[in-house]
């Protein structure tokens, strides 16, 4: 509030004669009160005292009340805070006001009374109407008052006694003021008030206007600045904490520095990632971390923005992205480094790309005495950190058994799988090991990590690796041996740690006696093998599979699925499957699409199979020329029953005899141990 801003500030017009104008405010009351009359008429009104008049009796207040009515208000903690600050000052005046005559009243922005001081007598005259602290002081209650008004319009007000609406008020003179915060949002009122027992005269009311309004004004503008600066320092205590606990949160390492690299703050996560003490880092000059990296030095000396520069700080690799601080003027004030393991870079970019192990031991599908053998020996070597061979033909499902290897042990950690038969041979050294910036001839200028370094903490599966180029094969063996891996154009090693499952279908053993697969690195990847079946020696998984195949595919496209027909069983049990289950995973897709009534008959069939069954309906031959007739039915009872899986009706099926006769058939050659149990 401003003193020289008068027009922000109302009272009654020095011109007129005060005592006489003190009578004719007290007739227009009076006109109004009996007879209605619109004060807002009157000249000699202040209209914002008038339509107050008005308010206060649609509020019902009664203007002859002889006791203000009885409430009690908590102080919130606000109005605590006002009391806190305005009390101390107020009775700073105690003797003055005392001396005068004068009662200051502190209220709260909805007109309750929070504090009295000064003249006892005025107090007690005011408690004796019942305005006692905690007493709910508003125009809604009492009516027209200094203090209600001023609160109202939000700029300091002083009535003489008639203009405050209620009789029992009719002796005051008051000067008020409301008190803001920066904003301009009421906070509260101060009102400092006379009791007169007869009237002024003309040289009082004079001398009331020409100090006490300023009194006012001045302790209210005290208070106001006690509060802003509290306001501030709280907020900037809250700002930061705020950005203290922030800054804890964030799970990045946060390091702040002075323009000269002096070290001002670390986060927890920073210091928890460069294992520093927070307290012996302060400080110090964040050049001594980086004295043998000069792009680091660099980029900290052009105090320029750079975005994920990888390097090691303290020893520990880190994407490193600075941020300088400066004010409008440009002037760097400091800079903010920002640390990200390398290691959560490298799992988030697997997350992204999809490097990750789906499948686990559960998902594989099959109960046949081989796949639960390979299936129990996987989850075995689960556990043991030695490196692991998958061999299997085409399609049995070598990737899948590496992903729930992996997620038996390192569910959480990198899964990355790199087919070698894939990759260009002149690619597949960057892929494996990655490279720096500008290592050759369209290499990215930040470089880029390689397969090998996104496995840390992980898998890292090689598939098809009786394709890796002969020559690659001594890096990788350093690679697995010494666990530390250099890049193309590189100039140092970083550690890894990673788990290596390899798979191949190819005869690496006769690859070696060519000269076409190193012996040392077989040895090495070896430790472990896994024979994966073929889906022929499955037996009854091969229904089992049929039946998820469809069903899966069913579920994706909304059908409902059809029926497989006993005799398209018996020609799938036939089948020898080449491609194994992902052959008859394709030819389950197919047969859905071709069923007919919702069923699955031979005809849906892939072509390819009904011709190879066609052209050889007979069971499977062995190297033993058979002339017995006894020995020929013998042994094509073993063969269908090793083909289901030793399953009976199964084995009836495709004989094609019931399964009554095919037990009588056992029993009669002796094949009762060939039975599952």
């Amino acid at each position: 509030m401003d003193l020289t801003h008068t027009e922000n500030i109302f009272f009654f017009d020095d011109q007129d004669t005060f005592v006489a104008r003190w009578q004719e405010v007290i007739e227009c009351k009076r006109r109004f009160l009996l007879h209605d009359e619109d004060p807002r008429r009157s000249f000699c009104m202040i209209p914002e005292v008038a339509e107050s008049w008005i308010r206060s009796r649609n509020f019902g207040v009664d203007a002859n009340m002889k006791l203000i009515p009885k409430t009690i208000k908590v102080p919130s903690e606000q109005d605590k805070l006002l009391i806190k600050i305005a009390v101390p000052l107020v009775n700073t005046f105690q003797p003055l006001l005392k001396i005068s005559g004068y009662m200051f009243s502190l209220h709260s922005s909805d007109g309750t009374v929070l504090y009295h001081s000064g003249d006892e007598t005025a107090v007690e005259v005011f408690k004796g109407y019942q305005a006692h602290v905690g007493a709910y002081g508003s125009e809604k209650t009492i009516g027209t008052t200094a203090h209600s008004l001023s609160i109202n319009l939000k700029r300091p007000v002083q009535l003489i006694g008639p203009e405050n609406y209620c009789l029992l008020f009719e002796n005051n003179i008051s000067s008020a003021c409301p008190i803001l915060s920066e904003n301009g949002e009421v906070l509260g009122g101060l009102v400092l008030v006379k009791i007169w027992k007869k009237h002024p005269g003309e040289d009082e009311i004079r001398n009331l206007r020409s100090h006490t309004l300023g009194w006012v004004l001045s302790m209210g503008q005290t208070i106001e600045t006690q509060l802003q600066l509290i306001h501030r320092n709280n907020t900037l205590k809250v700002t930061n904490s705020t950005l203290n606990t922030t800054l804890e949160f964030i799970d990045e390492g946060i390091i702040s520095v002075n323009p000269d690299g002096t070290i001002k703050h670390i986060n927890r996560e920073a210091a928890k990632l460069l294992q520093l003490n927070p307290n012996h880092v302060i400080d110090k000059n964040i050049t001594s971390f980086f004295h043998d990296q000069p792009a680091v030095l660099n980029a900290l000396a052009s105090e320029k923005p750079v975005d994920f520069l990888e390097t090691t700080m303290n020893g520990y690799p880190v994407m490193l992205s600075l941020k300088p601080v400066s004010e409008e003027d440009t002037k760097i004030m400091g800079l903010i480094l920002r640390l990200s393991p390398i290691g959560k870079i490298n799992a988030l970019v697997n997350t992204r790309v999809g490097a990750n192990a789906k499948f686990k031991f559960d998902d594989i599908i099959g109960d046949s005495e081989p796949i639960l053998k390979a299936k129990l020996m996987g989850k075995k070597f689960a556990d043991a950190s030695e490196n692991i061979l998958l061999f299997g033909e085409s399609g049995t499902g070598k990737e899948l058994f590496a992903q729930a290897i992996h997620n038996e042990r390192r569910p959480n950690k990198p899964f990355i799988a790199i087919n070698c038969a894939a990759i260009p041979r002149n690619l597949i050294e960057s892929e494996l090991f990655g490279y720096e910036g500008g290592a050759f001839t369209g290499a990215e200028r930040k470089g880029r990590p390689g397969k090998i370094e996104l496995a840390n903490g992980g898998t890292l599966f090689l598939d098809e690796i009786g394709d890796m180029p002969f020559e690659i094969q001594a890096v990788l063996l350093r690679v697995l041996e010494d666990k530390q891996v250099m890049r193309l154009g590189g100039h140092c090693y970083t550690n890894v740690d990673f788990h290596v499952i390899a798979a191949t279908n190819q005869d690496l053993h006769k690859m070696i006696a060519e000269k076409r697969f190193r012996a040392d690195l077989y040895y090495r990847l070896s430790i472990l093998k896994i024979s994966l079946p073929p889906l022929r020696k499955r037996g009854s998984d091969i229904l089992l599979l049929c039946k998820y195949f469809v069903d899966n595919y069913c579920r994706k496209m909304g059908f409902v699925p059809p029926t497989i027909s006993q005799a398209a069983q018996k020609k799938i049990i036939e089948y020898n499957w080449p491609g194994n289950v992902r052959q008859l995973e394709n030819a389950m897709i197919r047969t859905v699409n071709l069923a007919e009534h919702n069923v699955i008959n031979p005809e849906h069939l892939p072509d390819e199979m009904i011709a190879v069954l066609q052209s050889n309906p007979s069971l499977p031959a062995t190297n033993t020329e058979i002339f017995c007739l006894k020995d020929a039915e013998a042994l094509a009872i073993k063969n269908a029953l090793s083909r289901c899986d030793n399953n009976l009706p199964l084995a009836a099926d495709l004989l094609g005899m019931g399964k009554s006769t095919l037990y009588k058939k056992i029993k009669e050659h002796h094949l009762n141990r060939l039975l599952k149990t």
